[in-house]
């Protein structure tokens, strides 16, 4: 199973309630979700895509309003350059203002208008200069004083921007984007990215001619708006661009109905939809092995995260699967039609050893809304996951039942696949229901393993745990590493280890691989069981004292070092253990290209790639 988040009745983080079983909930209210939430997870999304990454700016007032100033319709590049040549050519602002306008236009010919900008910047800075002598600041203050701005920081927002506002050229996203970067002001400054990409979200949008700063500034809450503003104009550069968006590599797809709308269009591979989807172990899988997941539906807020900034250009649905119906799938993805298979991992929390067992669970019937699903869409194939113990619940079977939904439609069997037969360090055995159209012949079998535990059979064998764990990641306790920063730069998330008390490690110290309480049971060198994340934490590291970090337990999985896991760090090992491990999901996924009826080739540009999900072995 991968989601543990869906109920018989839901209700979202508000309280409110989502619908009763098998009543659908209008398109529109299918992810019940404020403007304000809305923006936290897009704010969420970007910085794990672009971690605030640096633009340049400078903490000086008066230099960061030049900065700014000629950053207006120049590429990032080229106004960069422009502003070096010009600090190096005046290191004072004051030799600047005294420079004859030819010389100054010269430096700044290389970003175009240098005519018009010199003579902004002379009058800007004219301006400064009689600021600072009237009020003694600067060169009011001691002759041989560079012209400053550093005053306005003792006043309050609503001075510094009507004061800004009255220099030469300066206007309000050069206003608050020197409040925001200089002074450290809630302010949010709108460019033509930040615009666009918040108007193609339905979340602000200007009313006249001009950009309505206001209107942007006010929907975005106080907390967000700095680094929001950084990672929108990111993200308008590389993904979000103006006539030519790239919507099957955007993380924002979910909210965009012009991006959902874009990403739904056939473009030759076969089609997924993936219920219960959880942290995206399974769909990611599928990616990986060539298919298109056309939408995800998840309930819990932070696996819905997780799976949107993993796997951009797939729209997740944050509602309750028994809330919805086929016509509520195809609004959210227009140009999905029947699709090819159903994916699902539903709860298993009423089936599993680690879970209460308790046969009356309304989340052990939850498979009749996947198949139901599959039924409404007319799908293909269905592929529904869970545990072993969904046999037989305190004396009540579910497997046949399970079988026999599957089978009112569709040949149908079930397969008992252990992870490590995939490459996965694990004795994790998993319960696969593979089922076909009855009208298109006859069930799935079992994937073939691509890994022998043993190194016979002719098949690679499988990878031991502890390669999988030395090397950089062997951390001592207590290590923030969220993202753990490497030599050259790049960045593996979730890497931080849990902080134990000293009788938590001295208790720690004494259990040996293979022994102790689920909750501080140690991993063996060579395979680990099924993962289980007790009380929020993971298993032991088979020789450090500490239990496992998240990226360690997802590395265990098969997920790659680049698959981020979103969310508070105590909800981010229940998102691991309970995903299903990338290299099974992806060979079920090849495996199951044999039993579609038609014929498929992804056209030029869309052939399978390595991504999020793929193992690495």
């Amino acid at each position: 199973m991968h989601s543990t988040s869906q109920q018989s009745c839901q209700t979202n983080e508000n309280g409110r309630a989502l619908g009763p079983a098998h009543t659908p909930t209008p398109a529109g209210r299918l992810q019940a979700l404020s403007t304000e939430q809305i923006l936290e997870r897009i704010d969420e999304l970007l910085e794990v895509r672009y971690r605030s990454g640096d633009l340049g700016n400078v903490p000086d007032v008066l230099a960061e309003t030049v900065y700014i100033l000629l950053s207006l319709n120049t590429r990032e590049a080229v106004y960069q350059r422009v502003y070096r040549a010009l600090r190096s050519r005046y290191p004072r602002w004051a030799d600047l203002a005294s420079a004859p306008a030819c010389e100054v236009e010269a430096v700044l010919e290389p970003g175009g208008l240098h005519v018009q900008r010199a003579r902004y910047l002379k009058e800007l800075l004219e301006a400064v200069r009689e600021d600072n002598l009237g009020r003694g600041e600067g060169p009011g203050a001691e002759p041989d004083a560079d012209l400053t701005l550093e005053y306005l920081r003792s006043w309050p927002d609503g001075d510094v921007e009507r004061f800004l506002l009255a220099l030469p050229g300066v206007g309000k996203k050069t206003a608050r984007c020197v409040m925001a970067y200089a002074l450290d002001r809630q302010s949010f400054a709108v460019d033509t990215h930040v615009e666009r990409i918040l108007s193609r979200l339905g979340l602000a949008r200007s009313t006249g001619t001009k950009t309505d700063h206001d209107a942007f500034q006010t929907v975005v809450p106080l907390k967000l708006r700095k680094r929001l503003h950084i990672n929108l104009i990111h993200h308008g550069r590389s993904v979000c661009a103006g006539p030519r968006p790239r919507c099957r590599n955007c993380v924002l797809v979910s909210f965009c109905s012009q991006g959902r709308e874009a990403v739904s269009e056939d473009d030759g591979r076969p089609t997924a939809i993936d219920l219960f989807a959880g942290a995206g172990g399974l769909g990611s899988g599928f990616r990986s092995a060539g298919w298109r997941v056309a939408l995800a539906v998840e309930n819990e807020r932070d696996a819905a995260q997780t799976y949107r900034a993993n796997n951009p250009g797939t729209p997740v649905i944050e509602a309750d699967v028994t809330a919805l119906s086929a016509g509520d799938i195809r609004t959210h993805s227009p140009g999905l039609g029947e699709p090819h298979a159903v994916l699902a991992g539903p709860p298993c929390q009423g089936y599993s050893a680690a879970g209460a067992r308790n046969p009356a669970d309304p989340k052990n019937v939850l498979f009749e809304h996947v198949v139901r699903l599959a039924d409404e869409m007319r799908a293909q194939l269905v592929v529904l996951e869970n545990v072993p113990g969904l046999r037989r619940v305190n004396g009540v079977g579910f497997g046949d039942g399970i079988l026999a939904a599957l089978r009112t439609n569709r040949a149908a069997e079930r397969h008992e696949l252990v992870a490590a037969d995939y490459g996965v360090p694990q004795n994790r055995r998993r319960l696969f229901f593979l089922a076909r159209r009855s009208d298109l012949g006859t069930a799935p079998t079992a994937p073939p393993p691509t890994h022998s535990r043993d190194g016979r059979a002719g098949l690679p064998r499988t990878p031991r745990l502890d390669a999988r764990l030395r090397g950089i990641l062997e951390l001592p306790p207590a290590t923030a590493a969220d993202p753990l920063v490497l030599d050259d730069g790049s960045l593996i998330p979730n890497a931080t280890t849990m902080a134990h008390s000293p009788s938590v490690i001295d208790k720690i110290s004494a259990i040996k691989p293979g022994q102790g309480p689920i909750s501080y049971r140690r991993l063996e060198l060579d395979m680990a069981r099924t993962l289980v994340a007790g009380h929020r934490a993971l298993p032991v590291h088979p020789w450090l004292d500490r239990t496992i970090s998240v990226r360690e337990a997802a590395r265990i999985q098969g997920f790659p070092d680049d698959y981020t896991f979103c969310g508070f760090r105590a909800n981010q090992p229940l998102q691991v253990a309970n995903a299903v491990p990338p290299p099974v999901a992806k060979a079920v996924a090849e495996h199951l290209l044999g039993f579609l009826t038609c014929e498929l080739q992804a056209p030029v540009g869309l052939q399978p790639q390595p991504g999020p999900g793929a193992a690495k072995t």
